[in-house]
């Protein structure tokens, strides 16, 4: 059961859940398919991290998570678009690398977040579920730092043909 100091930082953390939740829906609208998917899963996640929050504040059981293969889907797509040489192209591949740089550096800073609520979390419970979401927001940030390199790569590309 989430019993503990947790409750002082509830708000905060079902905040954190729902911005990252509609940060990456208008990301997914503003990216290029397929890219667009790893937004909408990404998410996705985030819902589903805040449902399970706000189920483990209202005093009930910690759920178990199923855990992310973000980064899994996030090889395939890179792999796929290499694959077909179709480079999902943008006028503005700058912002895009500029816009996938901060929402890598903000699941950083949830990731070390979660991980600070562990370390200072001394029922077991809900240090567990603490160190659960800091591994998933990690997985986050692996899977957006591969994002991040793809677009410089792709970038240096484009600028290759254009010459």
């Amino acid at each position: 059961r989430m019993q503990s100091s947790a409750a002082s930082v509830k708000d905060h953390v079902l905040d954190i859940e729902v911005a990252g939740e509609a940060y990456y829906r208008k990301l997914a609208k503003e990216s290029p398919a397929p890219l667009d998917d790893i937004f909408n899963r990404l998410a996705d996640e985030e819902h589903q991290h805040h449902d399970t929050l706000e189920r483990a504040f209202a005093g009930g059981d910690i759920p178990v998570l199923p855990t992310s293969d973000i980064v899994d889907r996030m090889h395939t797509i890179v792999a796929n678009i290499e694959n077909a040489h179709a480079v999902p192209r943008t006028d503005g591949m700058k912002s895009l690398l500029e816009v996938y740089a901060a929402a890598r550096d903000m699941e950083a800073r949830n990731r070390d977040h979660y991980l600070r609520l562990a370390e200072a979390e001394v029922n077991p419970e809900t240090r567990r579920l603490w160190e659960f979401l800091a591994s998933e927001e990690d997985k986050h940030y692996m899977a957006l730092d591969e994002m991040v390199r793809f677009v410089l790569s792709t970038d240096v590309w484009f600028q290759g043909m254009a010459r």
